[in-house]
């Protein structure tokens, strides 16, 4: 058998694993990194790409006030009994560190949204500004490693432009505001010139942006990165993990890693097994998992628990939930697509196959699946329409339809939108209770001429408002259904990343089933038990820790601990 010495082994290649494997880099060790996949990024490329972080410099300098203290208050009042001192105290004390080390290690540079709140923001210690996006980023600098990134979800993007999360509004009024038009036009002759220079777009947005900036920069620094090359089984020596058995070529490789091994490989979506026994609503829907690449089936995990690591499914939920739709493809693929917009816009509202509301529809693409699976209990067809008028559809789109002035007919056809000259119309194309929702429609509508929602108040928080139509006047969140035809998807609780994993201490290290870290074995990203204890506390609470987490085991690594970690000097650096 082959045999591959290294400074430090990183199994997986999302944001958490090019986090780590830069700052090692940085600090002059030799890093390998793997990947099952042919492609590198994992779920982070598909991601939006923010990341919660805080307390920072960046929402200090747009006006934000925050404090170490305040986001201490808003993690214990979201985890509970699940709050873990040691571990969201590193991830408070090294989240704005992880951040200035990017932006001085890479030419990745983030912004802040001042006005965007976290998801529970009426909680205490909530707050505005802690969620970070990406600015687009030139992709010219990966190289020819371009091809090896994992491409964007299609609903990520429109004619092979990417769009960032915060550029979403902005796509979607360009149809009425020339600003908007401008930006958008701008992009367009940005993608010509793409098409021309390099055969595809360069202007990486989101979770590209992120993963594409910091592979550029890792691999400036010497990152060697083997892709269709799965890791096996982990090697442990006595009490120390040593390395791992790689599969490359279809020969096995001995990877001998002399510091340690860093696993992030994306968590258990698509292992069957684990997920039937934490998650048994979403067992046998494999749809709802599809937003995840399928290389996620959770091998990481199993080989943590096979040299003794300690699996923790302690989690108020054991994944994070977002409304999906599927779509069958003229090529017959089945996209899956994300509804992370508008669900709370006047004009729109989601029902159950008996035609009732379930939930406030303005909250946050978590908390509408965690309501939808406890509407439907047990049962496992736990299904939703999201319901809307004409003027909305056209207004703001729905799940993949783009607003005005983008044609609708091809989604009758195929049947991914079901329509209705009157709600009972509609209600019997999509196979909805008629009486239901026109119940529904009528008590709905009675109510929102009046802006009031008294079942759910819809549009009382900052966040449920920051998602509405401001334009609307009134509530920006409630507005009749009165603008025939009617029209509605079929939606279901699909997974956006895994909360349960392997349990960690405040360096990441892995905590054995005996209660003691094992050397020279580190879990970031999905793998990790989620520090929000199974919770979605705010945009971007998977990558903001998965990143920092990484920041802080390759620094422990390389010597130092969570406590003493400061922007570490760089090593060739060329940012």
């Amino acid at each position: 058998m082959e045999t591959k010495t290294c400074d430090l082994l990183i199994i997986g290649s999302g944001a958490g694993a090019q986090c780590a494997a830069l700052t090692a880099l940085s600090q002059g060790l030799k890093v390998l990194m793997v990947e099952k996949e042919e492609k590198f990024g994992g779920a982070s490329a598909r991601a939006g790409g923010g990341l919660w972080i805080p307390n920072t410099p960046h929402a200090a300098k747009a006006g934000v006030p925050d404090s170490r203290e305040k986001a201490i208050t808003y993690f214990r009042h979201e985890t509970g009994n699940r709050y873990n001192e040691s571990k969201v105290g590193a991830f408070l004390d090294n989240g704005p560190a992880m951040l200035e080390f990017v932006e001085s290690a890479s030419s990745l540079r983030f912004h802040v949204l001042a006005e965007f709140p976290d998801y529970h923001c009426e909680s205490p210690g909530g707050g505005h500004g802690r969620s970070l996006f990406p600015y687009a980023w030139d992709a010219a600098e990966l190289g020819k490693e371009i091809h090896r990134l994992r491409p964007v979800l299609m609903a990520a993007s429109f004619m092979s432009m990417q769009i960032g999360v915060s550029e979403v509004p902005t796509y979607l009024t360009a149809s009425r505001k020339l600003s908007s038009f401008a930006h958008v036009a701008k992009c367009m002759a940005r993608r010509v010139v793409d098409q021309v220079r390099a055969g595809r777009t360069m202007r990486l947005t989101s979770g590209n942006a992120v993963v594409g900036g910091l592979a550029a920069a890792a691999f400036r620094r010497g990152l060697e990165l083997w892709t269709s090359a799965p890791a096996r089984s982990l090697i442990r020596e006595g009490d120390r993990v040593t390395g791992a058995i790689v599969e490359r070529f279809g020969e096995k490789v001995r990877v001998e890693a002399r510091r340690a091994v860093i696993v992030s490989t994306g968590g258990f979506p698509h292992d069957s097994v684990r997920r039937a026994q934490l998650f048994p609503q979403g067992a046998s829907a494999p749809e709802v998992w599809a937003m995840l690449p399928y290389g996620n089936a959770g091998e990481g995990i199993r080989m943590i628990e096979a040299v003794g690591g300690k699996f923790n499914s302690d989690m108020t939920m054991p994944i994070a939930l977002t409304p999906i739709t599927t779509l069958r493809t003229g090529e017959g693929r089945l996209e899956t697509i994300p509804v992370f917009f508008n669900r709370g816009a006047p004009g729109v509202i989601s029902v159950t196959r008996q035609g009732k509301r379930f939930v406030n529809e303005a909250r946050s693409y978590h908390d509408w699946g965690v309501a939808l699976l406890k509407e439907y209990g047990d049962d496992q067809e736990a299904e939703a329409w999201i319901v809307c008028d004409h003027r909305a559809l056209r207004k703001y789109g729905l799940g993949i339809i783009k607003p005005a002035p983008f044609p609708i007919k091809s989604f009758l056809k195929s049947g991914y939108l079901k329509t209705g000259r009157t709600p009972r119309e509609l209600a019997i194309s999509a196979g909805i209770d008629p009486d239901g929702l026109e119940r529904t429609f009528a008590e709905f509508n009675r109510n929102a001429d009046r802006d009031e929602d008294p079942a759910f108040h819809r549009g009382s928080t900052d966040y449920e408002r920051a998602g509405g139509d401001a334009e609307y006047g009134g509530n920006p969140c409630i507005g009749p259904l009165s603008q025939a035809p009617y029209y509605a998807i079929r939606v279901f609780a699909g997974c956006v990343a895994t909360f349960a994993g392997i349990e960690g201490d405040q360096n990441a290290q892995v905590i054995g089933t005996d209660g003691a870290p094992i050397a020279g074995l580190y879990a970031i990203g999905n793998d990790m038990a989620s520090i929000t204890g199974g919770d979605y506390i705010s945009g971007g609470c998977t990558l903001g820790p998965a990143m920092t987490f990484g920041y802080i085991a390759a620094n422990h690594i390389a010597g130092l601990a969570a406590s003493e970690i400061a922007a570490p000097k760089l090593v060739n650096s060329r940012a």
